[in-house]
């Protein structure tokens, strides 16, 4: 659970697929991501990290990846927990865009970030073994 701008968020899950789906969509941005998963930015503000990783893409596919991550957010609501975007459309009109970048943020981080840490560390063993 992360707290922003007052509001409760719980981090979900993606499915391998949607893992998947993510993760190749941010290819182009591999340098950017690695900043994004590195242990050192734990608990910085890293939104403009994300902008900077979104650029890198077509509008098409930073939707879908902005889409694909706040579907599995929900927010703390009186009498419970709410999702964020049923049906792929933000429900809550307070989310401003840093809170929107920093839900994206979490959700890669808590569902991609070891696979890529993992990945990128592999490949810079190699680089480093040459």
């Amino acid at each position: 659970m992360i707290e922003l701008n007052g509001q409760q968020f719980e981090i979900g899950k993606l499915t391998v697929f949607e893992q998947l789906a993510v993760a190749r969509k941010l290819g182009p941005a591999i340098p950017i991501v690695e900043g994004l998963v590195a242990d050192r930015n734990a608990g910085k503000d890293i939104t403009l990290l994300v902008v900077l990783m979104l650029s890198r893409l077509s509008d098409a596919e930073s939707d879908e990846i902005v889409k694909k991550c706040l579907g599995v957010v929900t927010i703390r609501q009186e009498g419970g927990w709410a999702k964020l975007m049923p049906n792929g459309v933000l429900m809550f009109s307070e989310i401003d865009l840093s809170t929107l970048l920093q839900l994206t943020a979490s959700v890669i981080v808590e569902n991609l970030g070891t696979f890529f840490n993992s990945a990128l560390a592999s490949l810079h063993q190699g680089a480093a073994s040459q």
